[in-house]
């Protein structure tokens, strides 16, 4: 079956889908709890899963980052997630959810053009696979271009345009 474009954008929309459904839904809140108490009423563990006397886990600093406000209380809205920071409050939200699609359709587009070139490599001559080869790397080019552009675009238009607080 000779390989087209529609059945690597079908193939590459499934693996986004499926890397989508894996890693949203088993997000657990499991480590957000409130810290317990020893007998003299101090916590002996924070929210980040550092426990007194006890090893700092790999990922302490950022947690710390990102749970606690500079004087040490704890910020409204922000979960450590695996994913990384996360925030209830909407722009915050929205901007870490850009990051992640920015990054999974750049790392797409990416591997569209690895895959594109693999297939111009292999094409042994036959001018079929030789210009779905091509058509997949200008797309993935292209792919990238209209990303970085919008990136771009977005920021220009949200913080210097509508200054959208937290955007920038």
């Amino acid at each position: 079956m000779p390989f087209s474009a529609f059945s690597f954008q079908r193939s590459a929309f499934s693996l986004l889908v499926t890397l989508f459904l894996i890693f949203a839904f088993p997000i657990s809140f499991a480590l957000a709890q409130s810290p317990t108490e020893s007998i003299t009423g101090s916590p002996t563990c924070d929210l980040c899963g550092w426990c007194a006397g006890g090893e700092k886990p790999g990922s302490w600093e950022a947690c710390q980052a990102c749970i606690y406000t500079e004087d040490g209380s704890i910020e409204p809205g922000a979960y450590w997630t695996v994913a990384g920071c996360l925030s209830t409050k909407p722009e915050m939200f929205v901007k870490s959810v850009l990051n992640v699609v920015f990054a999974v359709s750049g790392g797409l587009a990416f591997l569209a053009f690895i895959g594109g070139s693999a297939l111009v490599l292999t094409s042994s001559g036959n001018p079929e696979k030789l210009n779905n080869g091509k058509s997949i790397v200008i797309s993935s080019i292209l792919g990238l271009l209209l990303i970085i552009f919008s990136v771009f675009i977005l920021r220009f238009v949200g913080v210097d345009i509508l200054r959208i607080p937290g955007f920038g």
